[in-house]
């Protein structure tokens, strides 16, 4: 698996939810998506090797005009950076899929988010399982489109515990992302019920490979599952 088709996948997300919404800016060197009333996913990403485009970035930041979180690969030269903190180090994995029989059982209490009512729930269970905003708004606009975009909440006793979202992109690979558990919900095995039903909907879809990025928390419990670790996705926040 070619570790820049994992990296696509996250980055066609996120412009496919810039394009979505008419919250996306294409520049020549590289793309963001500026939420006024979400945390997610505002950030500048896929960054051209332009010389001095990195402190390009942080003067539009400073005056408004940018997000203040960079998303990058490693390797990158911004540690250095008195101006930027690194914030989230990310494992990029990958699962082929093409020979795979489904055997990852869908947990009755995982419904596909369908209406208005769904996708708040759904905002409110990645805020407090991530710690940073989700609009509701954008999970319901990207919620429309199920041949793109399948959004999951995990239900039980009529509290959503759990969330989850699998994107297919152009190169027929499935990105499993926002995979989250609330923290009395942790421990009971939600986030594994997700990966799986994100994963049977991937190969039933006949998709190439499942691909994610994980956690250092996370990563142990993917390769349980039979996910290959590449590399590494850096975010750094701008101090303005």
């Amino acid at each position: 698996m070619d570790n820049n088709k994992i990296i696509n996948n996250l980055y066609e997300f996120w412009a496919y939810i810039g394009k979505t919404t008419e919250l996306l800016i294409e520049a020549e060197d590289y793309k963001a998506v500026c939420a006024s009333n979400s945390d997610w996913p505002k950030r500048v990403f896929a960054l051209s090797d332009k010389p001095d485009l990195i402190n390009e970035i942080i003067n539009l930041s400073s005056i408004g005009k940018l997000p203040n979180m960079i998303t990058l690969p490693q390797p990158n030269k911004l540690k250095s950076n008195p101006k930027l903190e690194l914030t989230l180090v990310q494992r990029n994995m990958a699962m082929d899929l093409r020979t795979i029989e489904n055997h990852f059982t869908k947990s009755e209490n995982i419904f596909q988010v369908k209406s208005t009512a769904d996708a708040i729930d759904f905002a409110n269970t990645a805020s407090t399982s991530f710690g940073y905003k989700v609009d509701g708004k954008i999970v319901f606009k990207i919620s429309l489109d199920s041949s793109r975009v399948r959004l999951f909440n995990y239900i039980k006793g009529k509290k959503c515990l759990g969330c989850g979202i699998i994107y297919f992109d152009s190169y027929n690979n499935a990105g499993l992302h926002m995979i989250g558990t609330v923290p009395n919900g942790r421990g009971l095995g939600i986030g594994t019920r997700m990966t799986k039903r994100l994963l049977s909907e991937a190969i039933e879809n006949k998709t190439n490979y499942g691909i994610l990025q994980a956690s250092s928390m996370g990563e142990p419990i993917y390769k349980k599952l039979g996910f290959i670790g590449y590399g590494e996705l850096e975010t750094y926040r701008i101090h303005n």
